[in-house]
């Protein structure tokens, strides 16, 4: 089986957000000429997921993030915490130096964005490619979901996040009843 990626490769220097990837994705697919097969969409982070749901709606975007942010308490510790803070918070034991294969100059306390990651997203995808284009609802769109961006400043200024489009072609797609 022969199969194409594309990495999708940017600075994420905002907290916590969604990015809508969807014409990246079907760029990607175009771009290979696959009419029909399966995309798998990957990140390679531990705080960063993937999700699929409605994205042009900003309405329910900032409920979703008002929802994940209510819904797990940020460590008091974590330099996303200052007076104004309007969620929740509470003392995690995790430190993000704790870690003995983690090579990046971070001091902050990030237990929060893992629980969130594993809550409120996915690791990867796989969705339906027919007729040379993603196989979605009327409605939905792939997003990343970020959930340990950086502001810009301290020791990480900000996260390099790497998503893997993975463009699998199928021979043919037989419909059956």
């Amino acid at each position: 089986m022969k199969a194409f990626l594309k990495e999708l490769k940017f600075d994420s220097t905002k907290p916590t957000y969604l990015l809508d990837i969807t014409e990246d994705i079907n760029r990607a697919i175009k771009k290979t000429s696959t009419r029909q097969g399966f995309v798998f969409v990957n990140t390679k982070h531990t705080t960063l997921g993937i999700v699929i749901n409605e994205m042009a709606e900003p309405n329910l975007l900032n409920d979703i993030l008002h929802h994940t942010l209510q819904s797990i308490p940020e460590d008091r510790r974590s330099t996303r915490v200052s007076k104004n803070y309007k969620y929740p918070v509470t003392d995690y034991k995790h430190r993000c130096q704790d870690n003995p294969y983690c090579n990046e100059i971070d001091d902050d306390y990030n237990a929060a964005a893992h629980i969130r990651s594993l809550i409120f997203s996915h690791p990867s995808v796989v969705i339906p490619i027919l007729n040379g284009k993603l196989e979605l609802g009327k409605y939905q769109q792939v997003a990343v979901f970020e959930f340990d961006g950086r502001d810009g400043s301290g020791k990480n200024p900000a996260r390099k996040r790497t998503i893997q489009i993975w463009v699998c072609p199928a021979e043919s797609v037989k419909k059956i009843s």
